[in-house]
């Protein structure tokens, strides 16, 4: 793995995010409407808690199952982007297996993770999300976004 990888991974988030927020914002006002924008704004909550772990910043900025709206949803998408490419380009390649980070979960539990692992793991944990909010989307009598890594490549990389 490289930080171009993850640089990628990043812009993938985006756009998924992006997608993922104009299926909920095309809903009727629907139970699993405030359902799909609880597990989004984790999604955007977790990125700035991971960001903040890794840079020694408070985590207290969002609550982590805070309740955004759809406008602070979509304004801080670029801001936490913003925040970990500024990061992640002053980083090497080989900073992602020596760079390592104690912090507490949301429970209190220590733990210690490498730059490697916190940023593998947080691109997954996105898609599991929006996962979740295309069921509720479905359900809902929405279209669910399509937000396959795939399709992000063929709209971004257009080899």
């Amino acid at each position: 793995m490289t930080i171009s990888y993850f640089l990628d991974q990043l812009n993938y988030t985006v756009w998924a995010n992006n997608r993922t927020l104009a299926s909920i914002e095309a809903l009727a006002p629907v139970d699993g409407k405030d359902q799909a924008i609880k597990l989004l704004s984790h999604v955007v909550a977790a990125q700035f808690i991971w960001y903040a772990r890794v840079t020694g910043k408070p985590e207290t900025a969002l609550p982590v199952w805070g309740v955004m709206t759809t406008d602070e949803i979509r304004d801080r998408i670029p801001t936490i982007d913003a925040l970990w490419k500024e990061y992640l380009q002053s980083k090497t390649d080989n900073d992602l297996q020596v760079l390592s980070f104690g912090y507490k979960n949301t429970l209190g539990n220590e733990y210690n993770n490498t730059l490697l692992e916190i940023l593998t793991h947080f691109p997954m944990h996105s898609a599991y999300h929006r996962a979740q909010v295309a069921t509720l989307v479905r359900q809902n009598g929405g279209v669910p976004a399509v937000t396959d890594y795939i399709q992000f490549a063929r709209e971004q990389h257009k080899h």
